[in-house]
Order: structure tokens, then C-alpha cells, then sequence
């Protein structure tokens, strides 16, 4: 079973929070009318930059939103444990998407942390929601450390992306070792990398034929990138390009 959207869910209890319940800009029945029409109208795209630009985001390293992505998932994975499976044991939880919240945000509706409906949900398991982590990777790592890593039984995955220039000759490789030993530290169970361009991902989308061989890591496997549907290309040339 497996947890995904952690990142989506927190920065939403967050945004309804701060923008209903502290603010009070409307009642939670009109939020929700916003919410099903689709930040429809020049009101719902107010409303959408809002949730989107003024309110903490999981991935940065922020206590509040953090702890809110805690107790969900925490929630989740106690919950999962208590069903028994066909085989006589019981199911273990776990929060990795491989390729599948793309397809599962394309059933999800909108959602207050204004992410339109239809819209791809946070990859990977426990990555933060595409451009919301603006802190730096280090802050990425801190924020995933404050889960509950050791009840995600099954296994998470975090998806983290560089740019070739970050790495590029010793200093590079020296500051790559200093990342994984902060992995180490705070004791998470799983990441992975792409070191690529979002330019050179849109080149291989343009012309396919001259990058059969580019090869990039998607969520849990690896793929050639021209092979791959146009949607998860294009959630891999969104993902936050990090320099450390």
C-alpha cells in the first residue's frame, strides 16, 4: 500500500489553514465552491496564486508544514497496518510513486495548495510538489527527515535533481559526498538523482532521434527518456533543478 501525495496534502492542510481558518478570507462552504469549479473565473485564479505564492510549503525545512506531512503520514502507514493481507500476514505501508502520481492526479480534483484538477500529484513518494522546494536540497533532506521514515516498512523514495554544473570536477564530487553523508545522518531510507538540463530534456523531446541513448531516472527505475509518454517527460524537466 502505498502513501503518495504527502507533499500535496500538507501544503494544502497548510493553505486551508492559514487561508480559511487564520485569515478568514471566505467560509470554508465557499472555499470549497472554489475548489470544484476549478479556480474557474478571476476570483479562483486570485484565490489559486495565493495558495500557491503565500503559504509555507513541505520541503523547505518549515516545522509547521512539516509536522503536518508527519502526522499524515504517520496516520496512513498505522492505519494500512492493521489489515490483514490474503497471505495471513498483514500489509505493510510504503510511499513511492514509480510513474503512478501522474495517472492518479489525472482522477484527483483540485486541491487548496492550487494545484488544478487533473494536474500531476508530487513524484517520487516523499518529494516535495514540483517548484515548491526553493530552499535547497539541504532543506529538502531536513524536511523528509522529520516523517516517520522507520514505520514506511515497504519502502519511499525521494526524487532529487542537479545540475550538471553542481558536480562538475573535484569540488563538485566533494560537495555531492557532503549531500549523502547529511543523507546518512538523518537516517532516510532511499533518494536518487538525475544530473540533467531541463534544456537538454526539451532538446530530446524535439528531436528524439538524436537522444535514444539519454537515459534518466524516473521514480524507482530508470528509462530512456524519447521512450518514455510525453507527461512523465515533462514532470522530469519540471522537477527543481538544485545546485548545492
Amino acid at each position: 500500500m502505498q502513501g503518495i501525495g504527502i507533499a500535496n496534502l500538507s501544503d494544502s492542510l497548510m493553505a486551508l489553514k492559514r487561508f480559511v481558518f487564520e485569515e478568514k478570507r471566505m467560509s470554508f462552504a465557499e472555499f470549497i465552491d472554489v475548489l470544484e469549479s476549478n479556480f474557474e473565473g478571476k476570483d479562483g485564479e486570485k484565490v489559486r496564486a495565493r495558495l500557491m505564492n503565500r503559504y509555507e510549503k513541505y520541503g523547505n525545512d518549515i516545522d509547521e508544514v512539516d509536522a503536518l506531512g508527519a502526522d499524515l503520514l504517520r496516520l496512513f502507514c498505522k492505519e494500512v497496518e492493521t489489515y490483514e493481507n490474503p497471505r495471513g500476514g498483514y500489509f505493510t505501508p510504503g510511499s513511492y510513486t514509480v510513474s503512478a502520481h501522474v495517472p492518479l492526479g489525472a482522477v484527483v480534483g483540485a486541491t487548496p495548495d492550487g494545484r488544478l484538477a487533473g494536474e500531476q500529484l508530487a513524484d517520487g513518494g516523499l518529494s516535495p510538489m514540483l517548484g515548491k522546494d526553493q530552499q535547497g536540497p539541504t532543506a529538502v533532506l531536513k524536511s523528509v527527515s522529520k516523517l516517520d521514515n522507520y514505520l514506511l516498512s515497504n519502502g519511499s523514495l525521494l526524487n532529487v535533481k542537479f545540475t550538471p554544473s553542481t558536480l562538475e570536477g573535484e569540488q563538485g564530487i566533494t560537495k555531492l559526498g557532503d549531500f549523502l553523508r547529511a543523507f546518512m545522518k538523518l537516517k532516510l531510507q532511499h533518494i536518487q538523482f538525475n544530473v540533467l538540463n531541463a534544456e537538454t530534456l526539451r532538446k530530446a523531446q524535439e528531436k528524439p532521434e538524436d537522444y535514444a541513448g539519454l537515459v534518466v531516472r524516473v521514480a524507482g527505475y530508470s528509462a530512456f527518456f524519447v521512450e518514455l509518454s510525453k507527461e512523465i517527460q515533462d514532470d522530469i524537466i519540471r522537477r527543481t533543478a538544485h545546485e548545492l
